[in-house]
């Protein structure tokens, strides 16, 4: 049976955990797996058990955070069943049920968020020694990966490390680089660097978006009722930047009435 993986990359903790703990209620474990890379060990209040049982040392926009990803990867693959790899932050939560998610991502083809490819350049340069300029991209980190493309970033590590060294935000450019590098780009179902739609919202300054933001990216302390349930029938399946005070008991009786 398919199993999704679900790659937590958190910090200490998972903002709504108690959401995520219903999100997987009464869900058979023959469906899925959870596995979390951490930065600082404090204990979680539901996922304990998931966490690995070593991390590596990252910092914010480094290659590091795509080798943290790698690690959480190359242990999923151990399990044969897992088909889709969710990479997730501390601050995300669904905004989709489980079975939705589980009948709809589709095995043959993983998903990204692209940015436009002039916002590869300059901080890229480096790349072109190695790389034609057409096969390098960028897109969000948060994509959701099949089975094939995630053997495929675990094994060139070496090669994207290589590509992107001294490149700011380097996790970015590092898998999406590597699907265009391996001529697989028609395996991949994108969307244009968009808010609303994307497999995971995220709100930043200049998007398209009925609520923007007007100040870089946008961390939700709050969100009415009105822009909730204008992402939950989105398509997007996941948000992410919602702060650990963003009303959690306001959004846990919205999304524990999805029925989608």
């Amino acid at each position: 049976m398919k199993k999704i993986a679900f790659l937590f990359l958190i910090y200490d903790e998972i903002n709504h955990e108690d959401i995520w703990k219903h999100f997987f209620q009464n869900v058979p474990i023959d469906k899925y797996n959870i596995y979390i890379h951490y930065k600082y060990n404090r204990p979680l209040k539901h996922f304990e058990k998931y966490k690995l049982e070593k991390c590596i040392e990252t910092s914010y926009g480094d290659i590091s955070i795509s080798k943290a990803f790698n690690l959480l990867m190359s242990i999923a693959l151990d399990d044969c069943d897992n088909e889709n790899f969710i990479l997730l932050s501390g601050s995300c939560i669904p905004f989709k049920n489980f079975d939705y998610i589980y009948d709809n991502l589709d095995t043959r083809y993983s998903y990204f968020n692209m940015a436009p490819h002039s916002a590869c350049f300059p901080r890229c340069n480096n790349a072109l020694k190695y790389l034609e300029k057409d096969c390098i991209q960028k897109a969000s980190q948060w994509c959701i990966l099949n089975r094939k493309h995630t053997g495929l970033v675990v094994k060139e590590e070496d090669n994207y490390v290589k590509w992107f060294e001294g490149c700011e935000n380097s996790d970015e450019h590092c898998y999406i680089t590597t699907i265009f590098h391996n001529h697989l780009e028609k395996e991949i179902i994108t969307t244009p660097n968009i808010a609303k739609d994307a497999t995971t919202f995220v709100n930043w300054q200049g998007m398209d978006y009925k609520y923007p933001s007007y100040f870089g990216l946008k961390n939700y302390s709050y969100i009415d009722k009105e822009e909730l349930l204008y992402l939950l029938q989105s398509k997007s399946l996941f948000g992410r930047k919602f702060n650990k005070d963003c009303g959690s008991l306001y959004i846990y009786e919205y999304l524990s009435s999805i029925t989608i």
